[in-house]
């Protein structure tokens, strides 16, 4: 029985970076919206079930309301609090239920959580948080018929993509989608926006297109096709003007910067550890932290491809 799952965070998108930049904010009535038309997309595929994350808001389920969906809307079973666990632990019941393929609404942070939970299982990722790095800002009628259609009849269409793995004394901790920032600063506001505090960086965008801490790596040099990251100290050195927050340009000084290659490892600077830019973890004296680069560890819907299989699929 073909099946995708929808996780909504009603939480995405309010961060301090609202406050100190010019990003905009996005309204749990908008996600509702957005997530309409994605049932509207997946409604016109003959996925038979849709599984959601339970929130607070409702989105989902408000989003169903007095609509004819010829699919069945069934919410995971669990106790939720709206935390980023919520997110990695439904991501998880997805991929063990065999669901096809996976939609969030978020940020990198939504993203990350729920890759967290099933690296095996195709993703979209619709943006509507503020780091935008990862998910894509698409029509969302065409995600419902995008992910509808590699559930049903277009599996292989997919791209596969780095990811990084953050070790504590040569054991897995966590992952990243986007970009690991040393940061020389206590934990304390969860969102990195100050650059001056950022002591190093790897993140797997290599070419301009992104903003927040990954768009230094796009910014930093021409990458060679074989590279799956880049490192970056930063320090006295030359200064490049990077889009670090949206409506935000900042000189960032960049004392030297090397590209990555599939299982190579990084060790990471004491700290706290920002992943995909919100700090995570503190690195300790005398702990050793490394990022390892997995060439094709996050499994992604090519809309594109899907798109051009239902086209197909309806002749």
């Amino acid at each position: 029985m073909t099946s995708v799952a929808i996780i909504a965070n009603p939480a995405s998108s309010k961060d301090i970076r609202r406050v100190v930049s010019h990003a905009s904010s996005v309204s749990n009535n908008e996600k509702t919206s957005i997530v309409r038309r994605v049932l509207q997309g997946l409604a016109a595929t003959p996925v038979a079930e849709v599984w959601y994350l339970p929130d607070h808001a409702g989105i989902v389920r408000n989003a169903a309301e007095r609509q004819q969906l010829p699919f069945g809307l069934l919410p995971f079973e669990g106790q939720w609090y709206d935390h980023a666990d919520d997110t990695t632990l439904a991501a998880r019941l997805a991929e063990q239920q065999g669901i096809d393929c996976l939609i969030t609404l978020g940020g990198d942070g939504t993203a990350r959580a729920a890759i967290k939970g099933a690296r095996s299982m195709p993703i979209l990722a619709l943006s509507t948080g503020t780091n935008n790095a990862f998910p894509q800002t698409i029509e969302p009628t065409l995600a419902g018929l995008a992910a509808g259609s590699v559930a049903c009849f277009a599996p292989e269409a997919i791209n596969r993509h780095a990811l990084l793995e953050i070790y504590r004394n040569h054991e897995l901790l966590d992952i990243a989608l986007v970009d690991v920032a040393s940061v020389a600063d206590s934990l304390g506001g969860r969102a990195v926006w100050e650059i001056s505090k950022v002591q190093q960086l790897i993140t797997t965008r290599l070419t301009p297109g992104t903003v927040g801490l990954s768009a230094i790596g796009g910014h930093a040099g021409i990458a060679p096709a074989e590279a799956q990251a880049v490192h970056v100290l930063l320090g006295s050195g030359r200064s490049i003007n990077v889009p670090i927050a949206p409506g935000m340009i900042t000189p960032v000084p960049i004392a030297e910067h090397s590209y990555l290659h599939a299982e190579q490892r990084i060790e990471l600077r004491s700290g706290a550890i920002a992943l995909d830019g919100e700090r995570e973890w503190m690195a300790r004296a005398g702990e050793d932290w490394q990022v390892n680069v997995i060439a094709e560890g996050v499994i992604t819907v090519d809309l594109a491809a899907a798109l051009t299989a239902f086209a197909q699929q309806a002749r």
